[in-house]
């Protein structure tokens, strides 16, 4: 099916490449992640980009869930309940350094904040436990813009992260939370940015 769907990709890319405007908007755009003929959430939420001068783009996302699941008590065993929280919110800058023939090659780097709070009681004893977590992620890496219309453009991007979290997680029959923190580094993430802009 992915490839059905590069094939009419492929077939339908002349016809977008037609007719291109020199005056492109550059202004506030609304994005998503772009894959095959798929919208998707952009860096994991809701978000879009600005360019504040001809060669200046920042990039603002934020991402949120909420869920709870709760177990009825019976005659055998007590209420069970299960709830997680999660919030993501990063901004970032594009600094775009050649333009010609609707092509632009830019520099990216990007910020990005999480907390995670999950708890979870057991129905069956008195096990509870509770873990909340801070995350903190920074990214770097190269991208092209390409305009396929005056108001719509597509780009592709690699990102390579670092990332460091901390955080607390406590379980029932200890006195005090325990501290915890991890940190990592990847090559990154690849994607593919639609951009519509208003």
């Amino acid at each position: 099916m992915k490839a059905f769907h590069s094939i009419i990709l492929v077939m339908c890319l002349p016809i977008f490449l037609l007719a291109q405007e020199e005056n492109n908007y550059k202004t506030i755009a609304l994005s998503f992640n772009f894959n095959g003929l798929n919208l998707s959430s952009y860096y994991g939420g809701v978000g879009g980009r600005l360019w504040i001068s001809e060669s200046t783009v920042l990039n603002a996302s934020i991402g949120a869930s909420i869920s709870e699941t709760e177990q009825e008590a019976t005659e055998e065993y007590d209420k069970g309940l299960t709830k997680n929280k999660y919030i993501d919110f990063g901004v970032g800058m594009e600094n775009h350094l050649l333009e010609a023939d609707n092509i632009s090659l830019y520099l990216s780097t990007r910020l990005a904040l999480g907390l995670t709070d999950n708890y979870y009681k057991s129905p069956t004893s008195d096990y509870k436990t509770t873990d909340k977590s801070y995350s903190y992620r920074l990214g770097f890496g190269l991208g092209v813009e390409y305009w396929l219309f005056e108001r719509m453009s597509l780009s592709g991007q690699h990102l390579f992260n670092a990332y460091y979290t901390t955080g607390e997680y406590n379980f029932s029959g200890e006195d005090s939370a325990r501290n915890t923190k991890g940190y990592g580094i990847s090559f990154g993430t690849t994607s593919l940015i639609l951009s519509i802009y208003f």
